[in-house]
């Protein structure tokens, strides 16, 4: 197999590249010629597919969206608002309470135990990255009409992965609503809501942070998307909440990124861009569950329970020395530049 390097790219302009099917419009993918100069490698492409896909970058929504951040009134209670991983506001005597709610509404549809149940593990994640413990879940539900066939095969999967994973965690859910409607059939709104706290000095202002699926419609004609859908390890991810935090009470991570469903592109670039200078990541060091995979696939495939932490050379080792006492495994992937540019 030949690599697509960036000298190949440059070598060969006219390649065929599968831009549509991951779910770049051709202006997109047009642009991207233009912002790099030459066509993108399988690995640029895949990155700018899942970073522009509506999952990450709101293309469609962001318009309404952003009105959030634009109406907010006036207030010393927001310490982290809109453009985070999660929301943080004072509530006070030094303490701070962090919000985030996500919809998991594609992958529910699939495989409605599991993409609810991720769909927990992500916010939970985004609230550890800003330096809090979780203490709750909620869950505000959208389906179909109550009589019919498809609500009963996906509304007892979203309830019991919602439970099922939080109550894992040790997390009470402390709040939710049904609605039943036949506008949702085939496209239900299953939304899930993390809640932590935190003091106010140990708030880690993150780095905000799925993929094509969740652009994606259904309908007869299209192929199962049920390989696309994680399968959670809540009981992983508990390990994983008292590792980080215990990290951050040692002041060891200077940045961290959750790995969503745009995997290590989403990390990464993130990580880079809300920094001072560059990054390289080396591929070959990253764990892998299937050893076949591909440079893209590495770069876009979602990863449950796992962390990308920015951490001080000297720290490192202790890091590593807190991620073995709480059996996470840890591995160095890479280092942070003074340059300007992400080399994978």
């Amino acid at each position: 197999m030949t690599l697509d390097t960036v000298k190949h790219a440059a070598q060969t302009p006219e390649a065929d590249q599968p831009w549509a099917e991951l779910g770049l419009k051709s202006d997109e993918y047009e642009r991207v010629r233009e912002i790099l100069g030459r066509r993108p490698t399988g690995a640029e492409l895949a990155m700018y597919s899942v970073m522009w896909s509506e999952h990450c970058s709101y293309k469609s929504s962001k318009v309404h969206l952003k009105q959030f951040g634009q109406k907010v009134p006036a207030n010393d209670a927001m310490l982290v608002g809109i453009g985070e991983n999660a929301g943080v506001v004072d509530v006070g005597q030094g303490f701070a309470v962090t919000f985030k709610v996500e919809s998991h509404n594609h992958p529910s549809y699939v495989e409605p135990y599991q993409g609810a149940a991720t769909g927990v593990g992500g916010i939970v994640r985004d609230i550890i990255a800003m330096g809090a413990r979780p203490v709750a879940v909620v869950d505000p539900l959208r389906f179909g009409a109550a009589d019919h066939p498809d609500t009963k095969r996906v509304l007892p999967g979203v309830v019991a992965g919602i439970g099922g994973y939080g109550n894992c965690l040790g997390l009470p859910n402390i709040g939710g609503e049904v609605v039943f409607d036949a506008c949702y059939q085939g496209n239900p709104l299953v939304n899930a809501g993390a809640i932590g706290v935190m003091r106010h000095e140990d708030i880690h202002d993150g780095i905000g942070g799925a993929s094509i699926l969740a652009s994606e419609t259904f309908d007869d004609a299209k192929p199962s998307k049920r390989p696309a859908v994680q399968v959670g390890d809540p009981f992983q991810e508990k390990l994983l909440i008292e590792c980080t935090l215990e990290a951050f009470a040692e002041k060891l991570v200077v940045g961290i990124q959750d790995l969503g469903a745009a995997g290590l592109s989403c990390a990464t670039s993130e990580l880079a861009s809300n920094g001072s200078g560059g990054m390289r990541v080396e591929l070959d060091d990253v764990p892998l569950r299937d050893s076949t995979l591909s440079p893209e696939e590495i770069l876009m495939s979602e990863s449950q329970e796992r962390m990308c932490a920015v951490v001080e050379p000297d720290k490192v080792e202790r890091f590593l020395a807190i991620c073995e006492k709480w059996d996470v495994t840890a591995t160095v992937i890479g280092e942070v530049t003074d340059g300007d540019r992400l080399e994978i």
